[in-house]
């Protein structure tokens, strides 16, 4: 009985290390497709940074006749792409930095190409800035990118939204919160009007008119 009972735990142990060997290489290979599919991700995302620059260059030579929306609509297409390599690889990645950085200087410059929009094309467009941080009041910074979000959804044709990481430390973006005095997050400029704090969605569609 004593033979037979150390082979069945033989038996045992070996079919449950097998089980966990196999498991394990499973998730080894799972992980080293992830990391080869998040590097190309990342590839991608760097060429549609360049293209988008390069995109916003082109259309100041004849802003009136832009698509503004479509511009905008890439962006912020691209900035999703962004939020997924950042959930990934976390907001201390040397690479997420730089392409968060890239991205940044981006927006700023389809900013100030929306603002020559407006004001040479005669357009209605709102405009609202949103300032957020990662490390300073990150719940609310995200409730208000919530609010933000139904925001855009309900009035995409009417309302452009450019986000900003307060904690990145920029000239350009350093210069901007500087002219609208942003010492706190979240914060929202819209229409050139500055909110500090969280808006809800009737306080938002109130400044923009649609209240």
């Amino acid at each position: 009985m004593r033979n037979f009972s150390l082979g069945k735990y033989l038996s045992v142990f070996l079919i449950t290390f097998l089980l966990f060997l196999a498991v394990f290489l499973l998730a080894q290979r799972i992980s080293s497709e992830t990391s080869q599919d998040l590097v190309k991700h990342q590839k991608q995302i760097s060429n549609y940074l360049l293209s988008l620059n390069l995109q916003t260059e082109i259309a100041k030579e004849n802003i009136c006749n832009v698509d503004i929306l479509k511009l905008t609509e890439d962006k912020a297409r691209l900035g999703k792409e962004l939020d997924v390599i950042e959930k990934n690889l976390g907001s201390d990645n040397d690479d997420v930095k730089n392409m968060k950085l890239d991205y940044t200087l981006l927006s700023i410059r389809q900013w100030l190409l929306i603002k020559q929009f407006k004001k040479e094309c005669n357009s209605k467009l709102n405009i609202i800035l949103f300032f957020y941080s990662n490390k300073i009041s990150k719940d609310k910074s995200e409730a208000q990118g919530y609010v933000l979000d139904y925001i855009y959804r309900k009035y995409s044709d009417k309302v452009l939204i450019y986000a900003f990481d307060s904690d990145i430390d920029t000239p350009a973006l350093n210069a901007i919160k500087n002219i609208y005095n942003i010492s706190s997050t979240p914060s929202l400029v819209i229409n050139e009007r500055v909110f500090e704090g969280l808006l809800n969605s009737e306080q938002i569609e109130k400044e923009i008119g649609f209240k």
